[in-house]
Formats: C-alpha cells, sequence, structure tokens
C-alpha cells in the first residue's frame, strides 16, 4: 500500500498551497521507499490557536492538526527557506502520529528528513518503467523532478544500466492527478522507437533513441491537445482559458453545460 502525503494549513501565511505539492510527492516516495506505509493516505494541516490539536484515524487515513507559527514573511522568503519550514511540519506530525501509532519508525523518520537536506530538496523519482520486450537491455524511464512551482518530466533511456538520454518531456502543475491521462502507456516500437501516451489518448510522445529527440503528435482534432495543454506550468493565463475552453468543448454537452454552470 503507498503512503499519500499532503500538506495544507488553515492559517494566513501558511505552509500549504500549491507550492506544498513538492515535499508532498518528495514523502510519497521516500516513505514508500522505506516501507514506512502503514496509511493509506497522511492530511497534515497547519493550525493556530483556534483549533485543538488532535489526530484522527478513519480507517487506513489520518488526518492530523498541528500548531506551528506561521511566519509573517512566510511568502517572501526564499525557496530554501519555505521548503524547511514545510520540511519541519510535516517532520513533527510524522513524528507525533509515530508516537501514537506506533506504526512509523522514528530512526527511519530522522533519517528520511536528513536525506532530504542533504539533498537540498532536489529529487528525480522513477515513476513508471517500460522494458524493451524483444531487448530487456534497453529500457525507457518516466521521472519526476518536483520543484515547488512545476513538476518536470523527463524520459531516461537506458541500455545495459547505463544513461542514453535524459529528456525534458513536460512542466506540469504541482500534483500528479493528471499523470495517468497523459503518461500511461508505453511502446517500445523497435530498439530506435519509443512512444508514450496517456489513458486519455490526447498526444503520443515520440523518443527517437539513436537522435535523443522528442516529437509530439497531437491526436486530438484542436490545434493544441486541450487537456495537455491545461495542466501545463509554462503557458500563459490566456493560452490555460483557451485549452481549458477546448476541453469544455470535446466533452459530452449535458457534462460541458454542467461544467459550465458549476464555474459560474
Amino acid at each position: 500500500m503507498a503512503t499519500q502525503i499532503r500538506l495544507g494549513s488553515v492559517v494566513p501565511h501558511g505552509v500549504g498551497g500549491p507550492q506544498a505539492g513538492a515535499i508532498d510527492l518528495i514523502y510519497y516516495f521516500l516513505l514508500n521507499e522505506h516501507s514506512q506505509n502503514p496509511h493509506s493516505y497522511i492530511f497534515i494541516n497547519q493550525i493556530g490557536d483556534d483549533l485543538d490539536e488532535v489526530i484522527i484515524k478513519k480507517g487506513k487515513e489520518i488526518y492530523i492538526n498541528i500548531r506551528y507559527p506561521a511566519p509573517d514573511d512566510f511568502e517572501s522568503k526564499n525557496e530554501d527557506e519555505q521548503n524547511r519550514i514545510r520540511l519541519d511540519v510535516i517532520h513533527l506530525a510524522l513524528l507525533r502520529i509515530a508516537a501514537k501509532e506506533k506504526k512509523l519508525n522514528i530512526q527511519i523518520l530522522e533519517t528520511l528528513k536528513n536525506r532530504i537536506l542533504e539533498n537540498n530538496f532536489s529529487f528525480y523519482f522513477v515513476f513508471k518503467t517500460f522494458i524493451n520486450k524483444k531487448n530487456n537491455d534497453l529500457i525507457a524511464k518516466l521521472v519526476i523532478h518536483p520543484n515547488p512551482d512545476a513538476f518536470e518530466y523527463f524520459i531516461h533511456i537506458e541500455e545495459q544500466g547505463k544513461l542514453k538520454c535524459k529528456l525534458p518531456i513536460y512542466n506540469g502543475f504541482t500534483n500528479i492527478i493528471y499523470v495517468a491521462d497523459l503518461f500511461w502507456f508505453g511502446k517500445w516500437k523497435n530498439d530506435n522507437d519509443f512512444v508514450l501516451t496517456g489513458k486519455k489518448k490526447e498526444i503520443e510522445i515520440h523518443i527517437k533513441v539513436d537522435s535523443c529527440k522528442v516529437k509530439y503528435v497531437n491526436l486530438t482534432a484542436y490545434e493544441k491537445a486541450p487537456r495537455f495543454e491545461m495542466f501545463r506550468s509554462d503557458i500563459s493565463p490566456e493560452e490555460r482559458e483557451t485549452a481549458r475552453k477546448d476541453w469544455e468543448h470535446s466533452l459530452p454537452p449535458a457534462i460541458a453545460a454542467f461544467i459550465r454552470d458549476a464555474n459560474n
């Protein structure tokens, strides 16, 4: 069972929000890597003096309120300072859960915190692996590099354990709700051609191994694939609005009307 973590906040100048997605994902991978996954979901909520510190368990899910002073200048602090504050909140919350539930290893939690600091919050995680069935030495890996402002996605092509290509393919929002839709199926057509696509089949990403080149093939009727564009972090608000409208237009009329009414 994989453990998902979410850091939230209900205080002014709090540590939650989209930029907390990077530390959430780092802990997701590291906790599961070290088998610290007795819980399916851990929600850590930074609170003020008006709420009580509590730990609530619902099945395999854990919800914890933790009182942690929010610096008035949190938003103006640099990225490293903000990361360290978020790390401190998560670490303290996990220690409290460990003390109560006796299911998380405190020594491992300390190791994870130190590892995050030693890596300066910079990690490249393998999300999916695609082995060439006719040549097991040739492997494509979907790799994610979480940052507070964007998740960077890469395709790594490896042969006999050695990296042949490291290709950036996408800059996305700081969550992974769209990964299955965009990057889920990988197919080796031959030793030189790898194709990645998602469950929504909007875009095919073609990789040429010999030249380490990427080509995007739009499978939709729109100038740009709507869902693929909507979740990008490196486009303008105007471009995202166009993508959203195209996405709504692509839906069945009843569903599109419901979404428009909800947005209004």
